[in-house]
């Protein structure tokens, strides 16, 4: 079973050197525990990160087309999770969407999607997606 991990392609080239969970990114999107928050559904590590741009968009000088264009969502093949290092991610009740990862994430050679392909551009209008971000 794939993990999901969304996060800004600007830290791709620090994610790739490092490992996920090698290196603390410059900005957190949420005050939370040190580790990897990974999803069992990519849709919804896509929209933690939405979640993360309607609480901060404005201070990050983002429009909204630009903040979906500057997401990622990294696929993590479950091969490279070592299974003692999870643990239950504290900020989210349902036990069976996001895990968090105690350790430091290989992504050599994993597949980095955009979030088009994870939440096609046509699965809603131009309204609803306005209405989601909380800009009408």
């Amino acid at each position: 079973m794939p993990y999901f991990h969304a996060t800004w392609r600007r830290h791709l080239p620090s994610i790739r050197k490092h490992g996920l969970g090698g290196a603390m990114p410059d900005m957190q999107n949420f005050p939370v525990e040190r580790g990897v928050y990974l999803s069992t559904d990519a849709a919804v590590a896509v929209a933690m990160m939405i979640e993360a741009y309607v609480l901060n968009g404005d201070a990050w000088g983002m429009s909204p087309q630009e903040a979906l264009e500057a997401m990622c969502v990294i696929v993590v093949d479950d091969s490279r999770i070592d299974q003692r290092m999870i643990d239950v991610d504290p900020n989210v009740e349902r036990r069976d969407m996001t895990i968090l990862y105690r350790g430091v994430i290989d992504i050599a050679s994993l597949p980095v999607v955009s979030v088009n392909d994870v939440i096609p551009s046509d699965a809603m209008t131009e309204d609803d997606a306005m209405a989601v971000l909380g800009l009408k």
